[in-house]
């Protein structure tokens, strides 16, 4: 049997096993069997915790330990008072469990968690306005940052390097605009980034930039007749020409404070905090090269593409890796995906022919005129004629240029942890992502690109090559292979190698189902959460 017949087969199965609508059926998890995960020869499986509730990152101390982050309830479940709240698990080399940290403290999911090997010290991002911190497994828990921006994309990843914590702030809208495609996140109410308005909608996210952005006037339209510009708070209209200034901390961004700023109540005044680099919109995975190494300066960044919906629409946007090599680069996000602005047809979901009626984005608005694209002075055959794209929402580019991905990958599949191999892992200073997988924002790929490990390798002179380094046995996540092929990953979130470089963690979330046709509309799976090992047993080798 193809490859691609295998995945059409198990897309199939998949949908005869859950009707559409009534109630979930009750699932168990399913047994981790390292037998039904595929990796290269001299690589071996292995289970290091299994039973976990969503897992969502790990770090590894000096003396050796694991530090796992347990997200608890991010999506929804029928079983939701079955599942662990959020809390840090501290593990040894050995997976012996020494300690929990935070339950009842922590009031928002879990995202990642780093630790910094020149101060000792875990930093521990909760998914919503706060950074906490901890001095080793017997340490206190302390606050220090807060009231960061939040909406859809909070803050993520996180490392240290030469004196300065970097970490990760998501672009808070999916594509620029608050409203209507994200005004139902309005939780955390103290934000100072989120404006109140009179409207029944309470405080709404908005898009905080990292630059001076002039602005080209787009608008979007509710059905109740309100507009609102990109970048702005609900109901904020934008006008051609106007001026968002940028703010400290900014979305879609990677800042970094010194260390030796934190203030008198250990705090990290906003103030502090300068913008290394900027134009992302979703970043779960920060990581620096391995010291010694030319990529000791090269900052590794994994960012999540635009849905495929709402007012703006993006299609086609990748997953990407980028690689920041020096302080003010520009990635471009959210006028810019990957290798090219959205105005390039590639992102156009629909194409223009010069018809009024039919414009695309009819909810879009320049100003208070309808957004209309420009027709091309040439025409072409009908079934190719007309003009497509996404229209832009900053006039001015950024004369410093931007940067681009170095590895796209497919749409809504995120690669979310990474991390770099340094030594004794067979393939030294590579790097490795975990490829979550899809869940609200299909459709799926005719083939199913997650749950893997992807292998990075860079190339001399120039180039990357990628490869699946881990994998099961078919195309697609754990519950929907075939009966005897069961027990492998179900939705990897984080790698990390333990301290002697010959064994890498693999971060898998565990179980989460979609249907919209019940109600949760989610079901996260209890005690599904898994930690796997893959360990290197041959010699050690470079490339």
């Amino acid at each position: 049997m193809t490859v691609a017949a295998a995945a059409l087969m198990c897309l199939m199965q998949a949908s005869a096993q859950e009707p559409r609508g009534g109630p979930w059926a009750k699932r168990e998890p399913f047994k981790p069997d390292p037998t039904k995960i595929v990796v290269p020869p001299g690589y071996k499986v292995g289970v290091f915790a299994a039973g976990l509730d969503t897992p969502s990152s790990a770090t590894v101390d000096k003396d050796g330990n694991l530090w796992v982050a347990i997200s608890g309830v991010l999506l929804g479940s029928p079983e939701a008072d079955k599942i662990d709240p959020p809390h840090v698990k501290i593990f040894d080399k050995d997976g012996k469990l020494l300690r929990e940290v935070g339950k009842g403290t922590f009031k928002t999911v879990m995202n990642e968690i780093g630790y910094c090997a020149e101060n000792g010290k875990t930093y521990i991002p909760e998914y919503g306005e706060k950074i906490w911190e901890m001095d080793g497994v017997n340490g206190e828990l302390k606050l220090i940052i807060k009231d960061l921006p939040i909406g859809d994309h909070r803050n993520g990843g996180i490392t240290c390097k030469d004196g300065y914590i970097y970490f990760a702030l998501g672009f808070p809208s999916n594509s620029g605009f608050a409203d209507p495609d994200n005004h139902g996140w309005t939780d955390i109410p103290n934000d100072p980034f989120w404006v109140k308005h009179q409207d029944g909608h309470g405080t709404t996210p908005h898009d905080p930039v990292c630059r001076d952005i002039v602005h080209t006037g787009l608008n979007v339209k509710s059905s109740d007749g309100r507009m609102t510009g990109a970048l702005l708070p609900v109901g904020v209209p934008a006008k051609p020409g106007m001026v968002v200034k940028a703010q400290v901390p900014c979305g879609g961004s990677i800042m970094r404070v010194k260390m030796s700023d934190a203030g008198t109540d250990g705090i990290y005044p906003h103030e502090k905090m300068e913008v290394y680099a900027m134009g992302f919109r979703n970043q779960s995975g920060v990581a620096f090269g391995p010291p010694g190494t030319k990529w000791e300066n090269a900052l590794a960044v994994a960012d999540n593409g635009a849905n495929d919906l709402g007012h703006r629409r993006i299609a086609n946007g990748a997953e990407k890796l980028f690689i920041v090599t020096e302080k003010g680069q520009d990635a471009g996000f959210p006028d810019k995906e990957g290798m090219g602005f959205v105005s390039n047809k590639r992102f156009g979901w629909e194409v223009f022919r010069g018809n009024a009626v039919d414009r695309p984005y009819p909810q879009l608005y320049v100003g208070d005129k309808p957004f209309m694209p420009k027709m091309p002075p040439y025409r072409f055959q009908f079934h190719v004629d007309g003009v497509r794209g996404v229209p832009l929402i900053a006039a001015n580019q950024n004369p410093n240029g931007y940067i681009n991905p170095v590895l796209e990958w497919d749409t809504n599949n995120p690669i979310d942890g990474i991390a770099w191999s340094v030594r004794g892992f067979g393939a030294d200073n590579t790097l490795f992502g975990a490829v979550y997988g899809i869940l609200d924002t299909g459709p799926e790929s005719l083939i199913p690109t997650w749950p893997v490990v992807l292998r990075i390798d860079f190339l001399e002179p120039t180039g990357v090559k990628w490869s699946q380094f881990a994998h099961n046995i078919e195309p697609g996540p754990n519950a929907y292979q075939k009966s005897e092929n069961r027990g492998g990953l179900e939705r990897p979130n984080k790698v990390i190698f333990a301290n002697d470089g010959r064994t890498m963690y693999v971060v898998d979330y565990g179980e989460v189902f979609a249907d919209f046709y019940k109600a949760p509309s989610f079901y996260t799976v209890p005690k599904s959460g898994v930690i796997w090992t893959i360990s290197y047993e041959g010699p050690r080798a470079t490339h």
